[in-house]
């Protein structure tokens, strides 16, 4: 058992030891040991061959032997090729190989790529020509590529069998291999770990989390044999199995969010999420490794009908890129080929890979199976709008397209005159590839007209034509209710002040959804997304200021039409002062309405950002004094696009949103502003209420002006019954467009059947449907053109004086548009338009949209599921030792096969490949399960080696100071996304919810990591601090060791608030100092302070509340929960907390 670390009293002091350094045993085993050096002279291995290795062996070694020339041996470089001798002992002069290295003209000198050879290069060479170009008896060729380790098939080895040793056979086969090493080269295994740290290595490696204080105990007094095995067992069953693991896994597969410039999106794709959560669940079911290579790379031909299954082509889909197609193959054949063959394919797109048996022809005959792949977006059940939510997915959108060899790689040269056809490297062949087309089901091609497609159209229609009947009816009964007043009563009424009421304005009416009095935080409705947001004294403050956005974020999405009043004042701010409500917020998109104390021009205003950034339009502004510390009582009222705001019960803005609305959340914010919230109410907005139309002076009334008109009433009348027929137009237009899509699809699909030409001309049964169609197109367009008339008319009433000129106009150009559309009734025509449920992603930034919306193909050309089935076969020799290796290495710390990513010529046959090709074949035989081999690894005693060196022999340092022979465990540095996972676990805080949509990294949230927003433009800031995944490749994480990790860790809010939330916990939870200190120690770092720790910590407690009670105000309790919080701070800076040991 190792001695424990211990506390340093002065750290202790402040609250924060910082032993951020590494493991005596990590940095010793990372000594260099220089190599002895030759005796002088040149040495022909270092100073000859090494450079011909590296330059030269690419086309004169065992790949190819271009002139008939090998340079592999000193032997073949005197005997030379077609140009006889390349070196002439004793004869420099004479040495075609000496002549074509320092040649000057570029045809003539060799190498003919990259910088001439240096002069010590040269001389050295000449050196040796001159010495007799000697080389060792015993110098072999390079072996053939072909018989290159990783390129032949593994084959399951016996286990060594060591029954006849001490110790007999070790139960799991993993112990015999790695004994049987360690005993071959005088090495000795290290002692078992402590039982505690065990089992918090099990917990972090298996699901990221570290062991609760009572989940320790309990492992702790289970004296069982199978105690091990169950807890193996419950955490592979446990939902944070999957994402553990799938942060792993998504390392590898290089998971991004979508990123580019505003709206337009360059890299990735939206809600490409799913294809995360789609990993998760997969590692969850345990489905096999092999099913899941083949889903990413041919869902949608392997299952083209089933949306769940179609989120794993966001491995594909995550490779988009808008500028270049090229790029986007590059970068997918790359990072196919390393993270799922560990291969270097990318090194052959210019020229044949200079060490691997893998040509220029074989990199773009692999480009060929993607060639006509591309990516969509398809609607999801109960969304549709595919901002919000989509399913990004691939699909072979270009079947017919070519593929060419770039000459030099560069593709504004292809050789056009030889296309080529998928193929896979001669060297890893199995066989004949069955490349087969794929016919494809109808919601596969035209997903418009899936069931739920067709549903959510109909429902959204539905639900706006119900909005729109209930207005109807409060209106009509409101103008029946009308009675017209005298001039005088009505101008007296009109004077008359509204009676004010705490905590509601005269326009405070319709259905109450929610209102909050802000007495206690709430976190069922309220989740705070950035700031310091507190609850003391029946407000809700928020007490950051600085250029950025601070909000509260309602949890309950408001109604479409809705009615919200917030009591706020501005205590402070630097700048801007800004506070207010946003609506309709999705990820990058909002809108929003504040109050601005900016002291050049305070004022309200409008403004929104659907993607781009924000736009603050002049109709949305107006200018007027808003002053620190004073409350104000701000309320947005919304129907559809149209905004009306007032202050303090008056009507102040009139406002028509440009855009569209979206269903979004609500915020409350605040920009470079201390606010106190006082109330917030949020309603529906009456069917019967009359909002102010845009452009309507406010003139400081009340928030209902010139509603009791009747013009106004019949006006608001006449617009809900327009919006209620073009509902219920759109409701049959869905329907009878799906009705005419799906006969002719089934027109198109007998043809093809009967294998006859396809014509444009309607069968028989088609044609009326089509007529059906366009007749309630046209329909539909009538009803578009009332309803716009309406509006218009309704703008024109409401309009000012100055205004009304161009607002007669606009109703007389949408009187010319509806005469159109009722001509238009009489001869409907054929056309109308399709359903639409999916948007291909742009080819390009010049795509045009129709371009962007053309039918998609009913056959996919099945090359990727030939290269998915070839890449999970059990004979590709490369599939299954790559992810053995990776499951590997993140459970040792060290990989069987470094690096990881590269299982090439150039990586020689690790010490372990034995174990490698055993495990390999385990995997596979026991149907690519992950589980499997992950209980198979944790139950090997080489798992549960202690991570000290301080018992270990001088022999087995000297034999094997890399640890090959895993004779110990590597103590790893928790990885970005655990340093923080835990933190929140040990205090409690963890939110368990698995999946959905990701979280913005700047938002305060409780949520894992996993789910955080990871791209290029937005990745947390304490995440990035710990080497987090790099978005462009991550096979292997980093460990950095730097001074700002050990500040973070100190100084981060989520490290001191997670402090105090424990010190809060386990000071309840105990009586004294001492078991407060155990408790500690158990919570943190998963074992008992020794006497010593234990000792200093206790001294330091007193110091601590000494300190605490220099300042004013604090009581016992508070003094005390100070003196435990720093305890526990310190504790989490130590360094058995960071590291896993």
């Amino acid at each position: 058992m190792p001695a424990p670390s211990r506390l340093l009293p002065s750290l202790l002091r402040i609250g924060a030891s910082l032993l951020f350094c590494l493991p005596a045993s990590v940095v010793s085993a990372a000594e260099e040991r220089p190599e002895a050096k030759p005796a002088g002279g040149v040495n022909y291995q270092r100073d000859v061959k090494a450079v011909l290795h590296e330059r030269c062996f690419a086309c004169h070694g065992a790949l190819k032997q271009e002139a008939s020339l090998r340079l592999d041996t000193a032997e073949l470089i005197r005997q030379g090729g077609d140009s006889g001798p390349a070196a002439v002992p004793g004869k420099p002069a004479e040495s075609e190989l000496l002549a074509r290295i320092t040649a000057k003209e570029d045809y003539l000198r060799m190498p003919p790529e990259g910088q001439p050879l240096s002069a010590e290069e040269v001389a050295a060479i000449t050196a040796w020509i001159q010495s007799g170009a000697i080389g060792p008896a015993d110098e072999q060729p390079e072996a053939d590529p072909n018989q290159h380790w990783a390129f032949r098939v593994p084959v399951r080895p016996a286990v060594p069998n060591l029954t006849e040793t001490a110790g007999g056979q070790p139960a799991n086969p993993i112990d015999a291999f790695l004994e049987a090493s360690r005993r071959a080269h005088g090495v000795q295994a290290a002692g078992t770990a402590e039982r505690s740290l065990l089992l918090r290595r099990l917990y972090l490696d298996l699901v990221g989390l570290p062991p609760t204080r009572a989940q320790l105990k309990e492992f702790l007094a289970d004296d069982s044999e199978d105690a091990w095995q169950e807890q193996v067992n419950t955490l592979l069953a446990s939902p944070h199995y999957g994402e553990r693991w799938g942060r792993h896994w998504l390392d590898v597969w290089r998971y991004t969010d979508w990123y580019g410039l505003g709206k337009q999106l360059r890299n990735s794709q939206k809600h490409i999420w799913h294809w995360r959560d789609w990993v998760v669940e997969s590692l969850n079911d345990d489905t096999g490794y092999d099913r899941m290579v083949q889903l990413m790379l041919a869902a949608d031909e392997l299952e083209p009908a089933d949306t769940s299954a179609l989120r794993a082509t966001g491995f594909l889909a995550r490779n988009y890129y808008l500028f270049n197609r090229t790029t986007w193959l590059d970068e997918t054949i790359e990072h196919t080929s390393q993270a799922l063959l560990g291969l270097t394919m990318n090194c052959s797109k210019c020229h044949d890979h200079k060490y691997d048996p893998l040509s220029q022809v074989d990199y773009y005959r692999l480009r060929a199976f993607f060639e006509p792949h591309q990516v969509r977006l398809d609607a999801l059940p109960g969304e549709t709008d595919l901002e919000r939510n989509g399913l990004p997915r691939v699909f072979d959108a270009h079947p017919e397209e070519p593929t060419y060899l770039h000459i030099r790689g560069d593709d504004r040269n292809p050789d056009k005159d030889n296309p080529l056809t998928p193929g896979i490297p001669a060297v890893l062949s199995t066989g004949e590839l069955n490349i087969a087309a794929v016919p494809l089901p109808l919601p596969a091609y035209r997903p418009a007209l899936r069931e739920y497609a067709i549903a959510d159209r109909l429902a959204a229609a539905a639900t706006r034509q119900k909005s729109a009947e209930e207005r109807i009816t409060a209106l009509e009964q409101k103008l029946k209710q009308l009675k017209p007043s005298p001039p005088a009563a009505q101008e007296e009424t009109e004077k008359k002040p509204a009676a004010a009421k705490p905590g509601a304005t005269e326009t405070a009416e319709g259905e109450l959804i929610l209102r909050d009095d802000f007495d206690q935080a709430n976190p069922e409705r309220w989740e705070v997304g950035a700031g310091t947001w507190k609850f003391e004294n029946g407000l809700a403050i928020q007490t950051e200021t600085g250029s950025s956005r601070r909000d509260l974020r309602l949890k309950q999405n408001p109604p479409g039409d809705f009615v919200a009043t917030l009591r706020v004042r501005v205590t402070g701010g630097k700048v801007y002062q800004s506070f207010g409500i946003a609506f309709d917020t999705l990820e990058n998109r909002q809108k929003l309405v504040y109050l601005s104390a900016h002291a050049p021009g305070p004022k309200l205003q409008v403004t929104y950002d659907t993607g781009g950034g924000f736009v603050y339009p002049a109709e949305g502004r107006v200018a007027r004094k808003v002053a620190t510390n004073q409350w104000y009582e701000l309320q947005l009222a919304v129907r559809g696009t149209l905004l009306n705001v007032a202050i303090d019960g008056k009507h102040a803005l009139a406002y028509e949103l440009p855009v569209q609305r979206e269903d979004g959340r609500l915020d409350l914010i605040a920009f470079d502003a201390m606010i106190e919230c006082d109330w917030f109410e949020l309603r529906k907005l009456p069917a019967d209420r009359v909002l102010v139309q845009a452009g309507t002076p406010s003139g400081g009334t009340t928030a209902k002006p010139a509603e009791q008109t009747a013009e106004q009433l019949e006006a608001a009348l006449n617009i809900a019954r327009a919006e209620q027929q073009e509902a219920a137009a759109e409701q049959a237009l869905v329907k009878a467009a799906a009705e005419a899509d799906r006969a002719q699809l089934e027109q198109a699909t007998e043809k093809q059947a009967a294998d006859e030409p396809a014509t444009e001309n309607p069968s028989a049964e088609a044609k009326p449907l089509i007529q059906a169609a366009a007749l309630a197109a046209r329909q539909h367009e009538l009803a578009e053109a009332e309803l716009a008339l309406a509006r218009a008319r309704q703008k024109l009433l409401a309009a000012a004086e100055k205004d009304q000129a161009a607002q007669q106009k606009a109703v007389a150009a949408a009187g010319k548009v509806l005469a159109t559309a009722r001509e238009k009734l009489n001869s409907p025509g054929e056309n109308y338009p399709r359903l639409e449920a999916s948007l291909k992603a742009l080819e390009g930034p010049a795509e045009t949209d129709a371009s962007r919306r053309k039918p998609y193909p009913a056959v996919s050309t099945g090359r990727r599921t030939a290269l998915a089935r070839w890449i999970a076969s059990r004979d590709n020799p490369l599939t299954a030792r790559v992810a053995v290796n990776h499951i590997w290495m993140r459970h040792f710390g060290q990989p069987l096969v470094d690096p990881v990513n590269d299982f090439g010529r150039r990586t020689a046959a690790p010490p372990q490949q034995e174990l490698l090709d055993w495990l390999a074949v385990e995997f596979m035989e026991h149907g690519w399960s992950m589980k499997h081999l992950h209980r198979l690894i944790v139950t090997s005693q080489a798992y549960q080696l202690t991570t000290s060196t301080r018992d270990a022999s001088e022999a087995t340092h000297q034999a094997d100071p890399d640890n090959e022979y895993y004779w110990r465990r590597r103590p790893v540095r928790m990885e970005s996304q655990v340093v923080r996972d835990s933190l929140l676990q040990l205090a409690g805080r963890l939110d368990p919810a698995v999946g959905g949509p990701t979280v913005d990294p700047g938002q305060v949230t409780f949520r894992r990591s996993l789910y955080f927003t990871h791209s290029r433009d937005d990745r947390n800031s304490f995440l990035s601090m710990f080497d987090d995944a790099d978005i462009l490749r991550c096979y292997r994480r980093e460990e950095s060791i730097v001074p700002q990790q050990a500040l973070t860790l100190a100084n981060s809010r989520v490290s001191l608030e997670m402090a105090r939330t424990m010190a809060q916990t386990l000071r309840e939870q105990t009586a004294t100092d001492e078991e407060l200190i155990t408790a500690a120690f158990e919570t943190v770092l998963a074992r008992a302070p020794a006497a010593e720790e234990q000792a200093a910590c206790q001294a330091a407690l007193g110091r601590l509340r000494e300190s605490a009670a220099t300042l004013n105000g604090q009581s016992s309790q508070s003094i005390d929960q100070r003196a435990a919080a720093s305890l526990i701070h310190a504790l989490l800076n130590h360094n058995d907390f960071i590291m896993i040991r």
